[in-house]
């Protein structure tokens, strides 16, 4: 009897299978980021044109093959932004860790607890204030 999950794994095969091409064209890219950080290190961002085909593999589909290739950059630490549908914009800033401040409740009344004055630093304060 035929189930949905055994035509679910097809289609992920199928889709595996078109994107092997996708192999050839990040191992590009890498040595294209490799030469772009060394020759420019003031510019740490990239744009790559993903290729519609690659000779010798299967067709794909461009859309499928951009996600694909975000994915994976973004699953290395680089952040990838899709610009005009078909590039992609790829950065390897590193990120700054902001931390979001976590505030303390408002303490209530009966948790106010006044300063303690001494008698020096009163002394002091009516000193200055003559």
């Amino acid at each position: 009897m035929l189930r949905a999950k055994d035509l679910w794994k097809q289609e992920d095969e199928r889709k595996t299978a078109k994107m092997l091409a996708m192999r050839p064209v990040l191992s590009n890219l890498s040595s294209q980021l490799k030469l772009h950080a060394i020759h420019n290190p003031q510019a740490p961002y990239f744009v790559f044109d993903v290729p519609s085909f690659v000779f010798g593999y299967p067709l794909y589909d461009h859309r499928e093959a951009i996600e694909y290739v975000r994915d994976a950059l973004t699953e290395q630490g680089f952040q990838v932004w899709v610009a005009s549908g078909l590039s992609l914009v790829i950065s390897w800033i590193k990120p700054q860790n902001q931390a979001p401040r976590i505030r303390a409740p408002p303490k209530s009344g009966a948790d106010y607890r006044p300063f303690v004055y001494d008698d020096s630093a009163m002394n002091f304060l009516q000193s200055r204030m003559r």
